[in-house]
């Protein structure tokens, strides 16, 4: 609960020393394990713990949802089914038909993840990020939706502020749907002040980060050359910039397997090259080959977790914008493809969506996140500077407007043969579990652009801080 996962998993060793076939300890050590992106651990724990106990629900459950961490939907079907048929309290059928709602709703099988939540709704009608979950998927005609005045009773019952930050963001995308744009930005507004208060986010850090980043990379030591195979491409940007977009059309082509937004790169730098948090200053330089090969090794073991035929896999984390020098670095054969989307529209979406990562943590304040904005974009700027012609620029509005010659260009860049399954992003089957999972399954569609003109007179202090 700490979140000091090695610390757990050292007092469960000694634990295990003694009872080497508690079911209890050994799924323990997967969740940990899991925690830590040890996924290949994680899974012999689980398996150890069902070998001994095959109707053990909580490792079914913890299982299920490492292999949808990993993409395999169909081995995450299996495994919650079975927990399910198990299951024997309202409690469980709670935790396991919430799990199972959410791969429906992942794979773009909506009717049923709808269906399912509505269940779990009568076991729990409190479940605020149950309505959170049917408010992603679910369009709202008019303010008689049956959805929305549910919610709207649970507003009189629910006093914590955790439960009732996921109904505010439900409800303000409900008021959103019907065009209520005052009662929209009340809520969504709600829903923020909460997750800001709680996150206790400073642009400080942010600040001080970015200015060291770019201290390290600002004169690149020639020794530095990882020789590389393999072949990824990085699709980076400000969260809801399109990078989901992209990765479908480019993981639409056959040689394309789309992995989704990986940690592994993210948490091995940290790992390695922060201290207390803060990111070392030194530049990195031959020194750092050790470091450096130690990343690269943790990297490639993450993603051959991975089930796969294609040749090239996508990595679409968008906060990877911060870690472009050492992509180039490490995978000197990697695309990395920038998504650009109108600065209003980009940050507005953010601050409507609630996020599980803390790294989103800027979003929550509007001068939070404009003064996030202007540090990405100059952060942007000096790795464009530093890698002329080597990150390509993609204009979301551009992709919109012009979706055949854009992704052309796009596919062209990434040195694939053309194949007409790109221009069809919406068919494609890959798991998508981001704000834009709803979104995604629709043909494009240009009616996101400049949403955020319905809320312009609350954005104002956005604007000027973007725009100065």
């Amino acid at each position: 609960s700490l979140k000091k996962n090695l610390d757990g998993i050292n007092i469960l060793n000694q634990a295990l020393r003694l009872h080497k076939n508690n079911i209890l300890i050994l799924n323990n050590l997967g969740l940990l394990n899991v925690n830590l992106n040890n996924n290949k651990i994680a899974r012999q724990y689980f398996d150890k713990a069902l070998s001994i106990n095959e109707n053990f629900i909580d490792a079914l459950v913890n299982k299920a949802h490492l292999e949808l961490k990993e993409n395999k939907t169909a081995e995450t079907e299996r495994l919650f089914l079975k927990a399910h048929s198990l299951s024997k309290t309202p409690q469980q059928k709670e935790v396991i038909s919430t799990g199972l709602a959410q791969l429906y709703q992942q794979i773009g099988e909506f009717k049923k993840s709808e269906n399912l939540f509505h269940e779990i709704l009568k076991l729990n009608p409190s479940n605020t990020s149950v309505h959170k979950s049917i408010s992603v998927i679910h369009t709202y005609k008019n303010k008689d939706d049956k959805h929305l005045k549910k919610m709207e009773e649970q507003l009189t019952i629910i006093k914590d502020e955790d439960l009732l930050k996921s109904l505010y963001f439900a409800i303000g995308k409900a008021y959103e749907d019907i065009k209520d744009f005052e009662k929209s930005f009340h809520f969504l507004k709600k829903g923020n002040d909460i997750s800001n208060k709680s996150s206790n986010y400073k642009i400080i850090e942010d600040e001080i980060l970015f200015e060291n980043i770019k201290k390290n990379f600002k004169v690149l030591d020639k020794k530095l050359n990882f020789d590389s195979d393999e072949k990824f491409i990085f699709i980076v940007g400000m969260p809801r910039s399109g990078t989901t977009l992209v990765e479908q059309i480019v993981s639409s082509h056959s040689g394309v397997y789309g992995a989704g937004e990986l940690s592994f790169l993210d948490n091995s730098i940290r790992k390695h090259l922060f201290k207390n948090n803060i990111f070392l200053k030194e530049s990195i330089n031959s020194k750092n080959l050790d470091i450096l090969d130690n990343i690269r090794n943790e990297y490639l073991e993450g993603v051959k977790s991975f089930d796969h035929q294609q040749k090239i896999i996508t990595d679409k984390a968008p906060l990877n914008f911060r870690w472009i020098g050492f992509i180039k670095i490490l995978f000197p054969n990697s695309k990395i493809i920038h998504c650009e989307r109108n600065p209003m529209d980009v940050c507005f979406s953010n601050y409507k969506n609630s996020f599980s990562s803390n790294a989103l943590s800027y979003c929550y304040n509007l001068q939070n996140l404009g003064n996030y904005y202007n540090l990405y974009k100059n952060l942007i700027k000096f790795w464009y500077d530093k890698f002329p012609d080597e990150i390509y620029a993609l204009s979301y509005e551009n992709l919109i407007g012009n979706q055949s010659e854009e992704t052309k260009k796009l596919i062209k860049f990434c040195n694939l043969n053309w194949e007409e399954a790109c221009l069809l992003p919406h068919k494609n089957k890959n798991k998508v579990s981001t704000a834009s999972l709803a979104q995604i399954r629709k043909p494009v569609y240009k009616t996101s652009l400049n949403k955020w003109k319905d809320y312009s007179k609350y954005l104002e202090d956005l604007k000027k801080i973007i725009f100065k």
